[in-house]
């Protein structure tokens, strides 16, 4: 049956979605036409909720994070079909099935296990938005587009993308210091990690040493000024990842493997025994191939809704230390903290319509939101929000204090 025969039995119900593969081979073909005209994974994955179709069963049935995974994997599995493989015949949109024999890994119904620990999977904020898996990177995502290094498999990206977030967060806190910022930063990565291995043995340890070369890498202790625009630029470590700004085998040119691995490393920082002068494998794309790689790195599932547990914890630690000791009249709306803060406490009002109005024409008056983006910006934080709402029920009074 050709693709065009399957997919109109399968839309028109003469042939039920009734199992993983089935599913996988209609996504397949949603998918095949590469990441342009609709056919990125957050449009397939619209086409097949519209339709009532998730990878998902029970309580996972709808979960916007493993939906978008799989079709993250296609997507992978396509573009090592197109570009990598040295394979004779490239599956057409007609061959499903040789896509799948080359891909079962990628694809199988317990795939998911190998990348999202349950837990992450199953939380509600995992469920209503796209988020990156907490064991490992998904297939290439952790080298420039189209130029994977196969290193093996791994969460390489973790601790990158979490020094990526501190050293932001150092560089526009008003009253944090970088000593600060660090000390949060650690703990929670660290305390983050340990979590994790209680039911992932195989997650990396904590590393001291790994921790802080990779602040150092991101330049942390950076002190010259910073535009408001760089203030609230988006999160956009994955984009510059796969345009080669970053390298997360940057480590290699300063730290042998048996040191960087080693226990020592784990317990304190250490210093490089190499010296640092190997050159880099990767070469930033720059511009204007740079927005096609922008583009592509959302299309392509590599650049999440809402950031991993870490990430999280230490923005929420962030905020609620900027604001300790401030009383909640005097908040400055000019700070992100004390806007994020301003959305979950009015989620507390009786009354949080007019609240919320009120907040709205607060944060548009500091200048930092203008008034066409204040509205979807406070319904998003809004949704992020709300399951940790739920969970207090009343406003902490620790906020208060």
């Amino acid at each position: 049956m050709s693709a065009e025969e399957f997919c109109a039995n399968v839309e028109s119900g003469e042939v039920p979605v009734d199992c993983h593969d089935r599913l996988l081979q209609i996504a397949y073909i949603y998918s095949y036409h590469g990441s342009w005209n609709g056919n990125g994974v957050f449009d397939v994955v619209n086409k097949l909720h519209e339709r009532g179709w998730s990878f998902g069963q029970g309580d996972l049935k709808f979960n916007r994070t493993l939906d978008i995974f799989y079709l993250a994997q296609i997507a992978a599995g396509i573009y090592r079909s197109d570009e990598q493989s040295d394979a004779d015949v490239v599956p057409s949109i007609d061959d499903f099935d040789m896509f799948y024999a080359q891909n079962p890994q990628l694809l199988n119904q317990e795939a998911w296990r190998q990348y999202y620990s349950p837990d992450f999977l199953a939380q509600e904020t995992s469920a209503r938005f796209y988020r990156l898996p907490d064991l490992q990177d998904l297939p290439d995502s952790g080298d420039p587009l189209g130029a994977p290094r196969q290193k093996g498999i791994g969460h390489f990206t973790k601790l990158p993308r979490w020094a990526y977030v501190a050293t932001r967060a150092a560089g526009i806190s008003p009253t944090l210091s970088v000593e600060a910022v660090t000390e949060i930063a650690l703990s929670i990565l660290e305390q983050s990690i340990l979590r994790l291995q209680k039911d992932h043995p195989s997650v990396q340890p904590y590393s001291a040493t790994q921790a802080r070369f990779w602040l150092k890498y991101m330049n942390i202790d950076y002190s010259g000024p910073i535009s408001k625009k760089q203030a609230w630029r988006l999160n956009n470590f994955d984009v510059y990842l796969a345009q080669a700004g970053f390298d997360v085998w940057a480590w290699e040119a300063h730290y042998s493997q048996k040191l960087w691995d080693s226990v020592e490393a784990r317990i304190a920082p250490l210093d490089p025994d190499l010296d640092g002068t190997r050159k880099s494998e990767v070469n930033w794309c720059g511009m204007p191939d740079g927005y096609f790689v922008k583009a592509m790195t959302r299309l392509r599932g590599w650049e999440p809704e809402v950031g991993n547990e870490e990430e999280i914890e230490f923005l929420t630690a962030i905020a609620v230390k900027e604001t300790e000791g401030i009383e909640v009249r005097i908040w400055d709306y000019g700070l992100r903290s004390h806007m994020i803060l301003g959305v979950i406490r009015v989620a507390f009002e009786t009354e949080w319509e007019k609240h919320m109005e009120d907040l709205k024409r607060k944060i548009v008056e500091a200048d930092c939101i203008g008034e066409s983006q204040i509205q979807p910006w406070t319904q998003e934080v809004r949704k992020v929000v709300e399951p940790y709402v739920k969970k207090w029920g009343v406003w902490p009074a620790a906020v208060e204090d």
